[in-house]
């Protein structure tokens, strides 16, 4: 690992352990609501709460605020994202307005790409191909989705569709092979127009949640909600509300990295492990010089004899390069650890360059989301057959228990503005049961 993201991911599984006994949190009265997490979606409910006027605390297992989104400038000497970039559906993200409010630059994607694929870049009628491939897979799932079918993307899709295609349809996008996602699940999704901002979205992230109070280093283990109210139990004492928001990911809900009592309603329960993280995991590079050639901020798909990978060549005109791995394959490799999906980059990248792309070469380093224990991957994707499973689980219980996060965003999933409008959703349900 990087100093910097093994310091972060090391600090944050210590303070999420609390290895030594702590003492009571201390607050001068009972909250009215509680919020399990710190990411966007925490914040955005206690935004929504504090508009309202409700009481509230929000706890935090790491010691920073964010989430999956986290900007660091110790490894490259830049801002660079070791989680989420991309600012989706910039018509309706409140974070594009924030920048824009707070005069950072934030611009829509030139949506330019490049193809590799079998040893050769693409061009002409060999591009074009994977592109008719990507569109005819497409509309084969609007079809499924017409006739209600909620089976696997690879059902419908032609057997022959390119290693290449797939990969574009499902991982790039969606963190998960063709077989793990759902026809409806994928054909709802609503997109807008993608953006990027300056200086890194994490940071932003963290500029536009500044003002929200947070107690860090504050594991919750156990909600109880089996009487009136609810009690969360944490490595630093028992805190007492009315309701709790939990936004926390399914990944950590499906390892019992929380208890409840009482149980959970089994369509919760179903819910939870039939949104599971899928795998979507950056490998960094950065270059003397410009061995693409390639226009800031340019998508490349990649499919070697290694595997499947897409890269953002350029990043904000920065200089690094996000060389991403996904789905079964990313999965697969990030499990063999970083070395193992540094080799892939390297091997990938002599592949597309030759040797001067190597010599060109000065910084490499990957982040991998399965490693950190409070996350545990990167965003859900419905299981076939599961498309309800995110309706099941923004229902509340008991009036005092609510659930959040772009797991429960059913058009919106896997972005940052459908897991601040889910924030806001439950902020506003918790906050009219709790007036």
């Amino acid at each position: 690992m990087s100093a910097g993201f093994d310091l972060w991911t090391r600090r944050a599984v210590l303070a999420a352990l609390g290895a030594a006994a702590s003492a009571p949190l201390a607050r001068a009265a009972a909250p009215s609501v509680v919020i399990i997490g710190a990411g966007v979606t925490g914040l955005a409910a206690s935004m929504q709460l504090s508009r309202m006027g409700v009481s509230h605390t929000v706890i935090e297992a790491s010691e920073r605020i964010g989430g999956r989104a986290f900007t660091e400038s110790a490894t490259f000497g830049v801002p660079c994202d070791v989680g989420a970039h991309w600012l989706h559906n910039g018509e309706t993200n409140p974070l594009v307005d924030f920048a824009e409010g707070a005069g950072v630059r934030v611009y829509e994607s030139e949506d330019e790409w490049a193809l590799f694929s079998d040893g050769a870049w693409l061009a002409g009628d060999a591009e074009e191909d994977v592109w008719d491939e990507v569109d005819a897979a497409e509309r084969a799932i609007a079809r499924a989705a017409e006739r209600d079918a909620d089976v696997s993307l690879r059902s419908v899709i032609d057997s022959d569709t390119s290693e290449l295609a797939r990969f574009l349809v499902g991982p790039y996008e969606h963190a998960a092979s063709l077989g793990s996602l759902s026809t409806l699940d994928w054909d709802r999704q609503t997109e807008g127009t993608d953006m990027f901002c300056d200086g890194g979205l994490g940071a932003l992230v963290a500029a536009w949640g500044r003002q929200v109070p947070v107690e860090f280093g504050v594991r919750a283990d156990l909600v109880d909600w089996s009487g009136p109210g609810v009690r969360v139990g944490t490595n630093k004492g028992t805190i007492a509300a009315d309701a709790a928001i939990v936004t926390v990911s399914t990944d950590v809900l499906a390892r019992g990295g929380i208890s409840f009592r009482s149980r959970l309603p089994g369509r919760t329960e179903s819910a939870i492990r039939d949104l599971p993280l899928g795998s979507y995991n950056h490998i960094v590079m950065s270059f003397d010089g410009d061995p693409f050639e390639l226009a800031p901020d340019t998508m490349l798909g990649y499919a070697g004899s290694g595997g499947t990978a897409g890269l953002l060549i350029n990043a904000g005109g920065a200089g690094l390069a996000y060389f991403d791995v996904a789905g079964d394959f990313g999965a697969g490799l990030t499990a063999e650890g970083e070395a193992a999906m540094i080799e892939f980059a390297r091997a990938a990248l002599k592949d597309m360059l030759g040797t001067e792309g190597l010599s060109a070469l000065t910084k490499i380093q990957a982040f991998p989301w399965e490693a950190n224990a409070l996350v545990g991957g990167a965003y859900t994707a419905a299981r076939p057959g599961r498309a309800r499973a995110r309706q099941d689980l923004k229902q509340p219980l008991g009036d005092r228990l609510f659930f959040a996060g772009e797991a429960t965003s059913l058009s919106k999933p896997a972005t940052l503005d459908g897991a601040i409008a889910e924030g806001m959703r439950a902020g506003l349900a918790a906050g009219n049961e709790v007036i």
